[in-house]
């Protein structure tokens, strides 16, 4: 079956949304009086016009507007059993349409159906997305950074980073165990050796962690095995970590700073003795992880520093966190009510006998259906910006998940995303709009007077 949405979150809540507009079809049109109540208030109206007006193309149009209705939007239905969206058929491994799906209709006595007509039209929706987002693709060459395998791959990692390196150790107890023992025993014996030592003496730095050379060097045999055997586990812990995301090929090289994740893993269980021997307060090495808000409150530009970091923090991660996580689901409710609300908007069309609301409708389901178009943009400017940022960088690449700015501007594009996609919907559209408009008159026209003829 051809992809009825982008994502599987869009197909999911699409399926849906057509499954619920044939219900409501199925008991308006068939089930009750109600549609053709509808059609009997329509037909006469357009009858007394006609009369009135000495002009009987106007019933014949509405009649033929009645046909195309009943038989291209009411009565046929296409299979949504197997339905599924565009990334999966992209090669997405994440969760998939039939799995969101499944807890929906289950034992719920529901055929996957919906109305042949709006299926077809959602399908032709879906492929101009998809065209357009291909398009962009090839245009900004990032191949890599497919929209369509993995939307906003590099907001994701940055966001995961963040939360990983924060959180310490968590997901291998044996791991951490050894670590905080080392970091116990080992580490600090070696730190007070080097600030006793004449050559080392006063030339303490803020590289000084576990891993630094100088510190490595100054391990005895059996110290400098134990700490080459955990830094080997602790390597392959995070690559096990940053692999469950997706994150391969260029991020190994551009953004994946793996001595900066260690610290930052390594702060979280060394020991105060050890954080104070260290003493790093930014760059490399082991700092410790909260700051006494008591202290703060006593220290006015302490305070000030600590908000501005605060509000930074929100804007660059919890602002594009929450937009990446919650507009999908925002689209899928919105392109659920639209598709549930159809029927509605086919008894609007009947009892006014004309196309144009039924026009205007459509309009309306491109504008949510395009929000993916404008987020496919938004990815490749996220991408552009952190390769930017990446280039602009020395040294360490913690910034990638400490001071991640092209996050700020990717949380504050998704939350106009709406906005920008609606001005691109009615800049396109509306041409096309009025030259359908001004078509379909001419059309009803041109049906009415042939009608008009044939029942001479």
């Amino acid at each position: 079956m051809i992809p009825t949405g982008i994502s599987p979150t869009e197909a999911a809540f699409e399926v849906i949304g057509l499954v619920n507009a044939k219900s409501i079809i199925d008991f308006m049109f068939f089930e009750t009086q109600i549609g053709l109540a509808v059609f009997l208030i329509g037909f006469l109206t357009s009858l007394w016009r006609s009369v009135r007006e000495t002009d009987f193309s106007v019933l014949w149009s509405y009649l033929v507007m009645f046909c195309i209705l009943l038989f291209v939007f009411i009565k046929p239905m296409a299979s949504l059993e197997n339905a599924t969206s565009t990334m999966e058929a992209a090669g997405w491994k994440g969760t998939s349409t039939q799995d969101s799906l499944k807890e929906t209709f289950i034992d719920s006595g529901k055929a996957r159906a919906g109305s042949l007509g709006l299926v077809c039209i959602s399908q032709g929706y879906n492929a101009i997305v998809y065209g357009t987002i291909s398009a962009i693709t090839k245009v900004t060459q990032q191949k890599d950074f497919n929209y369509l395998n993995n939307p906003f791959i590099v907001n994701k990692v940055s966001i995961y980073l963040q939360h990983f390196s924060s959180e310490g150790i968590k997901k291998d107890n044996t791991l951490k165990k050894d670590l905080e023992e080392f970091l116990r025993n080992d580490y600090p014996q070696t730190l007070g050796r080097m600030i006793n030592n004449s050559s080392t003496q006063g030339k303490m730095t803020k590289k000084w962690w576990p891993g630094a050379e100088e510190v490595i060097s100054s391990y005895d045999l059996d110290q400098r095995k134990r700490w080459e055997t955990l830094d080997s586990r602790l390597t392959d812990y995070i690559k096990t970590e940053i692999d469950k995301i997706g994150a391969k090929g260029p991020f190994t090289s551009l953004f994946i700073d793996y001595k900066a994740i260690k610290i930052k893993l390594l702060a979280g269980h060394a020991e105060k003795s050890a954080v104070d021997m260290a003493s790093g307060m930014t760059g490399y090495g082991i700092e410790p992880k909260t700051v006494s808000l008591s202290w703060l409150m006593k220290q006015p530009a302490s305070l000030l520093a600590y908000a501005s970091s605060f509000v930074g923090q929100f804007f660059s991660t919890t602002l594009s966190e929450f937009m990446i996580k919650a507009l999908p689901y925002l689209q899928g409710y919105a392109v659920m009510i639209i598709y549930s609300l159809f029927p509605f908007t086919l008894l609007l069309c009947l009892l006014f006998g004309t196309f144009n609301i039924l026009k205007e409708y459509f309009i309306y389901l491109f504008w949510v259906k395009s929000w993916v178009i404008v987020w496919a943009l938004i990815h490749y400017a996220a991408v552009y910006m952190s390769t930017l940022q990446a280039s602009l960088a020395s040294g360490t690449t913690s910034w990638f998940f400490e001071k991640p700015y092209f996050n700020t501007v990717t949380g504050v594009l998704l939350v106009m995303s709406p906005g920008i996609a609606w001005f691109m919907t009615k800049g396109v559209l509306s041409g096309i709009g009025e030259a359908a408009t001004a078509l379909t008159l001419h059309a009803d026209k041109g049906l009415g007077k042939v009608g008009s003829k044939i029942g001479v």
